[in-house]
């Protein structure tokens, strides 16, 4: 339920004007529990047990209460682990400028893959199997899936800044260019 992107039939989606940064008290509090406690480790696994909420109460909860819902089963992980609590990392890693080449350069035509896992991805079903051209070489950065399903960073992949016709994704009637950012295990030739 996660992954609407592209998908009709959910409505406009709502822009406010001058949006506050938290609705309502008990936002900003959820917001500073998940800064403080020590689980999870990498932002992956934090998605990750947001896309374990059941669909439909997925649809219906506002977005702190999705991070509610994770941290408390995160919680919940933690105390049935072993007792000993893991250390934060110090955040997130910097994303590296590559000193390596990559397999992609600008200008080639990639397809990306159909990702099919029941862990966590990055890549928007609405991109799966689609040609894009690949603009630049954008960062390096630790792959996702492994992110999540390790709650630790692992080494860092290419990721490449991918631009696809809106039309090819969205029909004609999409007149625009779409770009994603998409790890190089996730490309390949067409």
């Amino acid at each position: 339920m996660h992954d609407l992107g592209g998908l009709q039939g959910f409505g406009a989606v709502p822009i406010e004007v001058e949006e506050p940064l938290f609705h309502e008290p008990w936002e900003a509090r959820v917001w500073a529990m998940a800064r403080v406690l020590p689980f999870p480790r990498t932002i992956d696994r934090f998605r990750f047990m947001i896309e374990q909420m059941p669909p439909g109460e997925y649809l219906t909860s506002r977005y702190y209460e999705r991070w509610l819902w994770a941290l408390e089963r995160l919680s919940d992980e933690a105390d049935d682990s072993d007792g000993a609590e893991p250390a934060h990392d110090g955040g997130a890693p910097r994303p590296p400028v590559p000193t390596w080449s990559g397999r992609f350069a600008p200008g080639e035509r990639v397809r990306v893959k159909h990702v099919t896992t029941s862990g966590h991805t990055r890549v928007p079903r609405y991109l799966r199997r689609h040609v894009g051209t690949v603009e630049r070489l954008a960062f390096a950065w630790p792959n996702p899936g492994e992110s999540a399903a390790t709650d630790s960073y692992g080494e860092p992949e290419l990721v490449y800044t991918v631009a696809f016709a809106a039309a090819d994704l969205f029909g004609p009637e999409a007149d625009h260019t779409l770009t994603a950012d998409l790890g190089e295990t996730d490309l390949e030739t067409t």
